[in-house]
């Protein structure tokens, strides 16, 4: 009987195993196509870190798949090549696709959790996509002419009287308007120890991400160990990370507080949220929102300095682009007068040179990826609940079919020939991502892209340094390779391009300071 009982329970086994590797085995079969693995570690040793979107590209082409599977020590994840399969994912499905993976190093260590876009769907992840869309919808944006002109017109001050540091300076211009619009902090264009607090936070953000996961990340009980021992880096590293990252969030919202009290703020949107809460109730927990909320806002305003290192690059690489434009501004604004945002309608080739950037050359190629909450189907394809699912947005922007010639700097290409622009063509709105995770600042840092970039074209010549034997010096092409495709540091010329243009800075820069 004892015998018969064991040789029961032995074959039940068995068959269990056998059940779930069959239905393993027709799941698998169902999965979309992608390059093998091996057992145990799946893709590990083949997945791309380095210019992983090229290599996407490339596979989808291999494979005749506009999705790739891939697994990596358990975890699915899924590329999409081309718009149709993102939009059709994320904002016709966005229930299922609006998650984030959640990550020990980014989410318990660093303190990142507090902004919005690495939040999971939630109250406080809602919160500040109500406030996101009260303060940065398109009908808000003139509101916040005044600091964008201002650090427009200082960085041009800064041009003309250091222009080997553009790119210290455009990342001044981005940061303090930035900290006006949110904060109504007026930042010394020579140094500021405010700003300097909130951009080594910022500075973390490349780090993190280009990194990818860490040990911790994979044996989560890590974060336990005492960060004295060997190998334990990574923790004293997010401990430092994480009192910037608190400053970032925490700093400029005291700031606002303070001023506040004293009666003499200036009009902000944190001051003008702050002064909006009920007054006889406990708003410790709308304050935090609000105080995510400014942060997110403030650590977004690096991509506009990514975005303005690419234009600078784009325009000593295409001159023929930038005379076009500057023929375009001296015909709209004229040599007495700066550009302002009231001229983006009558400027449509500047217009169309900054979608043409966007498209180009994304500053996020694959963008952040987003993660699966349920098993679904995609032309017959399963994606599994907790697959990660990231978009390849340089293919999406490479599409030959939606962009001739796609790998031509070419701005004409949103215009019709006649110079207006072209309804066919379609936006590159896919640089700002996908359905409930798109970019909720897209329209601000568009806006603040046309007016540093309509300042910078309308009084300077950008070009490539000349060398002491005369020749020009190319610059190198050189970019990150992981999560951020942002050029590395390169030289370039700044040159007043017209009599008069030096003057017109010097008056509009000593009234913005």
């Amino acid at each position: 009987m004892h015998d018969w009982l064991l040789l029961s329970l032995g074959v039940s086994c068995a068959c269990l195993v056998l059940v779930f590797i069959a239905r393993r085995s027709r799941r698998r079969r169902h999965l979309p196509p992608g390059p093998n693995g091996l057992p145990t570690v799946g893709n590990l040793f083949n997945f791309p870190t380095d210019y992983s979107w090229f290599q996407f590209a490339a596979w989808a082409q291999e494979y005749e798949s506009d999705i790739l599977h891939f697994e990596v020590l358990g975890q699915h994840i899924v590329v999409l090549n081309t718009l149709e399969a993102a939009k059709e994912l994320f904002e016709a499905r966005g229930q299922i696709y609006s998650d984030r993976q959640q990550t020990v190093m980014i989410h318990e260590l660093t303190g990142w959790d507090r902004n919005m876009a690495m939040m999971p769907p939630g109250d406080r992840w809602r919160a500040q996509r109500r406030l996101f869309h009260q303060a940065f919808r398109p009908q808000a944006i003139p509101a916040y002419r005044e600091p964008l002109t201002k650090a427009a017109r200082t960085l041009l001050l800064l041009l003309l009287e250091t222009p080997e540091d553009f790119l210290r300076h455009m990342r001044l211009a981005s940061g303090s308007a930035m900290l006006d619009v949110m904060y109504g902090m007026d930042v010394d264009p020579r140094g500021d120890e405010r700003m300097d607090v909130v951009e080594r936070a910022v500075a973390t953000v490349p780090e993190l991400f280009n990194q990818g996961l860490y040990l911790v990340d994979i044996i989560p009980i890590l974060k336990y160990l005492p960060a004295w021992l060997p190998g334990m880096g990574f923790k004293r590293q997010a401990a430092a990370w994480k009192k910037d990252v608190d400053k970032l969030f925490e700093v400029p919202y005291a700031f606002v507080k303070t001023v506040l009290a004293t009666g003499k703020s200036k009009p902000c949107v944190v001051s003008e949220l702050i002064s909006s809460l009920p007054a006889q109730s406990d708003s410790s927990d709308a304050e935090e929102i609000i105080m995510e909320f400014a942060g997110t806002a403030y650590g977004g305003a690096d991509t506009v300095v990514y975005a303005l290192t690419l234009f600078v690059l784009a325009m000593i690489l295409h001159p023929e682009a930038q005379a076009r434009v500057q023929e375009e501004l001296d015909r709209v604004v004229g040599r007495d007068r700066l550009p302002e945002l009231a001229d983006r309608e009558d400027l449509p080739y500047l217009e169309a040179l900054i979608k043409e950037l966007l498209r180009w050359h994304p500053i996020g190629p694959t963008g952040v990826p987003h993660k699966s909450t349920a098993d679904d189907w995609y032309n017959g394809f399963l994606i599994p609940a907790g697959a990660l699912v990231i978009p390849n947005v340089w293919s999406m922007l490479h599409d030959p079919a939606r962009y001739p010639s796609p790998a031509s700097f070419r701005p004409e290409r949103f215009l019709t020939p006649s110079g207006t622009p072209d309804p066919t063509v379609p936006d590159p709105d896919a640089a700002f991502g996908f359905g409930r995770r798109v970019c909720p600042g897209r329209h601000l840092a568009r806006a603040a892209l046309f007016i540093y970039a309509a300042h910078m074209l309308h009084t300077f010549t950008m070009a490539k340094p000349v060398r002491a034997d005369g020749s020009a010096e190319e610059p190198s092409g050189e970019c990150s390779a992981r999560f951020f495709w942002v050029p590395k540091p390169f030289r370039a010329s700044f040159t007043p391009r017209f009599e008069g243009a030096e003057e017109l800075i010097r008056l509009a820069g000593g009234g913005a300071r």
